[in-house]
């Protein structure tokens, strides 16, 4: 019976003798109050509920989606530490990121003042969706990697972040507010990752929400002289989404997503405008321009920002699951983080006619020009992606260039190769659902993971061959395939009407209005200022024909021998005549559609652009 006490007694003191020794989970809780500003400047407060296991305060170097290091500790100053009793803790600063706390065991509260990076004088200017401003008491952007420290080795812990809010200022996030009243907003994240990847907009409340499927889309917009607001740029988005819903065959990968979009009247500090993707949103700085401009430019990059959802953010190697905040590691494919991602940008709206086919051919031959003219177009991509940060830098522009062409030529290799059964998408839904946001592939293992679940050799083939080797792409054999003559570089022919300036008259009809860059055509036609045009080779001229008269004799001069032209000059009716002028122009990265295509071709263009 003692014998049987004693082991009951020991089990009870082991099983629960862990509770009393077990400690605290780490936890960051951070204040912010945006009512408190000085000069541009914030104060931030983190206190913790027990001393962290590392004694290493930083900021981060780089952020996911920048590919540039900005350095953000530069923007931290005047930081501190305390005791549990207020005392001052002695401080390290290591460099513009790093901050060494020496009695870490002590610890109970870190303040910090916070300056914005989109009005700094500093060099090496960040671009404005990865920066914050502080413009108060209008706006306020918070991209937390720029408020929000974390300490090393401890960014899977969880936060706690409370801001204070003047009371006419709505928070737009994607960020779940946990609670909030008329002054206060509180958030719970799960790690410095979420943290990072949820920017948060303070403005006064121009917000939609949408409804695409089973997925809650909201827009949040700042127009500081109001002329876009959300319920515009809301109407704008649904063709978008809606065709990227039809893509994706209606799997669409999140249930919720915001659209967070800042409007300048100013010039960028950073040089740049555009968006950055993040997890569940994407941040936009745009010019505030009319919204007939403007609208379609929001079209077109929402296309691009939300399809990252796909990749990286559910596709992605272990160096961008493992982020370094500090010293990165590059993946060696860029061509699929950003370059499918632009590819399906387009698609998608091409396929569902939110734009058209004749639109996308041209985009797709200006990716070409730029490709070849401005980047180095027989560069390894694999090479590109993992040197972007420092001896390529310069060519990281090209991702979305020549990385959108790439994707379209594995798109038709797995069309061609599958007879149609198979094509891009389908594999970025596989690897999506292979892999998914929590779990990464390794980077060397991509091509044979792709060899693997397509059962189409010839991708890994060409991947060898034209992704991670040097080498001219091959634009001639990747076009031929549905059908686009592609042609390096032609002589094209093409006429002058004399390079004069016409203009629309009282009486709608057409007149000269400037000769200073009239050329020799010109003058032996002898124009001159004032002259109305009556015919044109026996044809009436109208306000609506003119463009298509002269259109037709400068493209196709080889019809009209000569231009015959009657106009009325001071009163009098007059012909002008002289021999046309044909001249020649050396014309690069030309194609067009074939006028005989095989039946082979026609039906791999159908299955390629026609959903």
């Amino acid at each position: 019976m003692k014998n049987y006490l004693l082991i009951l007694l020991l089990f009870l003191f082991f099983c629960h003798a862990p509770c009393f020794a077990q400690e605290k989970t780490f936890q960051y809780r951070y204040k912010l109050d945006l009512n408190k500003v000085e000069n541009d400047k914030v104060e931030v407060e983190l206190t913790v509920n027990t001393p962290p296991n590392s004694s290493i305060f930083q900021f981060p170097a780089i952020v996911p989606g920048t590919y540039k290091v900005y350095d953000f500790g530069r923007f931290i100053s005047n930081l501190k530490a305390f005791d549990k009793d207020g005392e001052l803790l002695e401080v390290q600063k290591l460099n513009d990121n790093q901050y060494k706390i020496i009695d870490i065991t002590q610890l109970a509260t870190i303040q910090y003042t916070v300056d914005d990076t989109w009005d700094t004088m500093m060099p090496n200017k960040v671009f404005e969706p990865a920066g914050t401003n502080i413009e108060e008491p209008d706006v306020f952007v918070i991209n937390n990697h720029g408020f929000f420290g974390y300490f090393d080795g401890l960014e899977k812990s969880p936060f706690h972040i409370e801001i204070k809010r003047p009371q006419h200022l709505f928070g737009g996030s994607a960020l779940h507010k946990i609670e909030s009243d008329s002054i206060t907003d509180h958030f719970d994240v799960i790690n410095y990752h979420r943290l990072v990847d949820n920017p948060i907009i303070y403005t006064e409340a121009d917000t939609i929400t949408l409804n695409i499927g089973a997925t809650k889309v909201f827009v949040s917009i700042y127009s500081p002289n109001k002329k876009l607001n959300a319920d515009l740029v809301g109407q704008k988005l649904i063709d978008v989404l809606e065709a990227q819903k039809v893509f994706l065959k209606n799997q669409m990968p999140t249930d919720h997503y915001s659209f967070l979009i800042y409007l300048t009247d100013k010039p960028s500090n950073s040089g740049a405008m555009g968006a950055l993707e993040h997890w569940n949103c994407s941040f936009y700085f745009l010019p505030e321009e009319n919204p007939a401009i403007l609208l379609p430019v929001i079209q077109e990059i929402a296309a691009h920002e939300f399809f990252h959802i796909i990749t990286p953010l559910s596709i992605h190697s272990e160096e961008i699951a493992d982020f370094d905040y500090l010293d990165p590691k590059m993946s060696k494919h860029l061509w699929l983080y950003e370059g499918v991602t632009e590819y399906f940008a387009g698609l998608a709206l091409v396929q569902n006619g939110v734009i058209d086919e004749e639109a996308y051919l041209d985009a797709l031959r200006g990716k070409i020009l730029t490709a070849k003219s401005t980047y180095e177009d027989d560069l390894a991509f694999t090479e590109l992606s993992l040197k972007c940060l420092d001896e390529h830098s310069s060519q990281y522009g090209n991702v979305y260039q020549k990385g959108a062409l790439i994707g379209l030529a594995l798109d038709l290799i797995l069309i061609e190769n599958s007879k149609g059964k198979y094509n891009l998408r389908d594999l970025m839904l596989e690897l999506s659902s292979t892999f998914g946001s929590d779990r990464a592939f390794k980077d060397d293992q991509l091509f044979h993971i792709i060899d693997s679940i397509s059962g189409i050799p010839e991708a890994t083939t060409f991947l060898n061959q034209y992704v991670a080797s040097s080498g001219p792409f091959p634009y001639t054999e990747t076009f031929d395939k549905v059908g686009i003559k592609y042609l390096p570089e032609e002589i094209s022919t093409f006429g002058t009407f004399g390079n004069i300036g016409i203009s629309i008259n009282d009486n709608d009809e057409i007149f000269i209005e400037d000769t200073v860059d009239m050329d020799d055509f010109g003058k032996q036609m002898g124009y001159q200022i004032g002259d109305v045009l009556l015919k044109m080779n026996n044809t009436p001229v109208t306000m609506e024909n003119i463009g298509d008269l002269m259109n037709n004799y400068i493209n196709h001069p080889e019809k009209f021998p000569k231009l015959k032209l009657q106009i009325r000059r001071n009163g009098k009716t007059i012909n002008l005549k002289s021999k046309t002028h044909i001249l020649e122009e050396k014309e690069y990265d030309v194609f067009y559609k074939e006028e005989n295509p095989t039946k082979e071709q026609q039906l791999l263009y159908r299955q390629w652009l026609q959903k």
